[in-house]
């Protein structure tokens, strides 16, 4: 191992300080009341020690603006919050574009690449990769002439061009034939909500995220599914990472009766908040809900809501367990945003899931081959948890038809 010389270990010493510092820094600017008083004049000493002495300060071209920027960072992984983060301004206002739905880009996922490329999760309808011809399940084996295989998301993120406005050249791999296609950028919408109808009558929606639009997406296209004359529902929550609160709340109340309790937030300080159901939009058919380990935060929130009504039946695997919440807070001075676990929510039985997860009603595994392919890349024939629910339909039913005769 190479030893590092003297100026590494400079600043690596300088760094490491100003993150231990930036505890105390955190607090002044968020206007915290403390009992005691905080002496910040080391962290200045600090700042003021490296402009002066450290001998590669200028070929850096750092400044009082990123130390500062450094010691915020440092303070919040002091945490060890894996939830946590500090964002600056700029930071933070991309977070809120991003969660809103658009954004500029060729609007396809993918997956990590393997020895042939990387497979494309899904294609946003009407996103330029759309409009190129790339469709989900083909394998993008280069990316402006580099070679995708064996190479690690980050690395294929690289792989892109700076510059927006010069068209990305595209190599796909489909039926064992390559093309390679130039798809400039532009606004993708992200649609995180897909839907359509299975054989028996059976609605499917898959909520990708509760984030943007997502409430006014669900709605309308349960609505566009009774059209087609559905009289089940299976709502699949698998791979959903969670999102905004107003968003999952919004989507619950199209199915939790008015005035019943959804969630309660509670604070370390014992302080609670109850969120009841609004019950704008009642959905009164019969529910099956997908989840697996990925499912996890306001997907487990839903899902823990119409498990305690007895209003679905929940099939899959054990969820995630993130039964947390973050809170940002805007420091003075606009000097960005801290991200950090405030609370714990609890279901309407009021079980904390946090690190246990939600059981399912019924519990199914995928195949172990197909354990992680991505949930859109599943053939519904494969798909064991999906047939689980349909056949659980079919159960009922028949078993209806029984009772009736």
């Amino acid at each position: 191992m190479k030893r590092p010389d003297s100026a590494s270990i400079t600043i690596i010493i300088c760094f490491a300080i100003v993150a231990i510092l930036s505890v105390s820094l955190m607090f002044m600017l968020g206007e915290r009341s403390t009992a005691n008083e905080l002496d910040l004049s080391a962290l200045q000493e600090l700042a003021d020690t490296i402009d002066a002495q450290y001998y590669f300060y200028e070929e850096m071209e750092l400044d009082d603006e990123q130390l500062l920027d450094a010691a915020m960072r440092g303070m919040i992984s002091k945490l060890e919050d894996p939830y946590a983060q500090y964002f600056t301004e700029e930071e933070y206002h991309k977070l809120l574009t991003d969660n809103e739905g658009n954004y500029i880009g060729i609007g396809i996922s993918i997956q990590a690449p393997d020895e042939t490329g990387a497979k494309v999760i899904s294609v946003y309808t009407g996103a330029p990769a759309d409009l190129a011809g790339i469709r989900k399940g083909d394998i993008i084996t280069k990316i402006n002439g580099n070679a995708t295989a064996g190479k690690s998301l980050e690395e294929v993120i690289t792989f892109f061009s700076e510059d927006a406005t010069m068209p990305e050249e595209l190599t796909y791999l489909r039926d064992g034939v390559e093309t390679t296609v130039n798809v400039l950028r532009a606004e993708v919408h992200i649609d995180r909500v897909a839907s359509e109808v299975l054989a028996g009558n059976i609605g499917y929606v898959r909520i990708l995220e509760f984030n943007g639009s997502v409430a006014e997406d669900f709605v309308s296209s349960v609505a566009a599914l009774r059209e087609q004359g559905i009289e089940d529902l299976i709502i699949d929550l698998r791979d959903n990472p969670g999102g905004g609160l107003n968003e999952v709340l919004s989507v619950a109340y199209t199915m939790i009766p008015k005035d019943e309790v959804i969630v309660s937030i509670r604070s370390k300080n014992g302080d609670e908040d109850v969120y009841r159901s609004e019950g704008d939009e009642q959905i009164s058919m019969r529910l099956v809900v997908l989840v697996n380990g990925y499912s996890a935060s306001a997907s487990e929130l839903l899902t823990g809501a119409l498990q305690d009504y007895n209003l679905a039946t929940v099939v899959g695997t054990q969820t995630f367990g993130k039964g947390i919440v973050q809170s940002y807070f805007h420091l003075s001075g606009n000097r960005g945003w801290a991200k950090m676990t405030t609370d714990a929510y609890y279901t309407p039985n009021g079980v904390c899931i946090h690190d246990v997860g939600i059981t399912p009603d019924i519990i199914v595994e995928l195949p172990e081959e197909l354990n992680d392919l991505a949930i859109d890349l599943l053939e519904p024939a494969q798909d064991t948890q999906l047939q689980a629910a349909i056949a659980l339909f079919a159960q009922q039913a028949q078993a209806r038809e029984t009772v009736n005769r």
